[in-house]
């Protein structure tokens, strides 16, 4: 018996070459979507928040709030170490300064809306940033304690 060799494809193989490519794509463009998606959900905003949060809540802990307002906190960290936590640019923008010394360290900016509210001794800073996206940062002072 001779076997013949065929050069080429059968039918068969050429219809599974097609399937799989045609999965492949619909797979890469699941994948684009998501990679859309993460990028206009994640913005260094949000991380800058997180690590902001930490830093004034370790600042925060164990300091006396000397005055609370609607857009504003103000915190004596020492005798000679005062703070405000405070909206700014028309509340576009979330700062920390230090409240007697100047300086200015912008927290989250591209806000549309800031509020500060107290709850016994957590202090809520919640924002609206442009998109409509709401966030919440909560400050504990150990002083503060009803």
């Amino acid at each position: 018996m001779r076997k013949h060799r065929r050069k080429g494809f059968i039918l068969a193989e050429a219809v599974i070459a097609l399937l799989v490519t045609v999965m492949i794509l619909g797979i890469l463009q699941q994948s684009l979507q998501i990679v859309k998606k993460v990028q206009s959900n994640t913005r260094s905003e949000v991380l800058r928040w997180h690590i902001y949060n930490e830093r004034i809540q370790d600042l925060f802990l164990h300091s006396k709030v000397t005055k609370m307002a609607d857009h504003k906190i103000v915190f004596e960290v020492s005798d000679t170490k005062r703070y405000a936590i405070e909206a700014y640019d028309n509340n576009n923008m979330l700062r920390m300064t230090g409240a007697d010394m100047g300086g200015h360290m912008p927290i989250v900016t591209g806000l549309k809306d800031i509020k500060f509210e107290r709850k016994n001794n957590i202090y809520i800073i919640q924002t609206i940033d442009k998109n409509n996206r709401k966030s919440e940062m909560y400050l504990i002072n150990e002083e503060s304690k009803p």
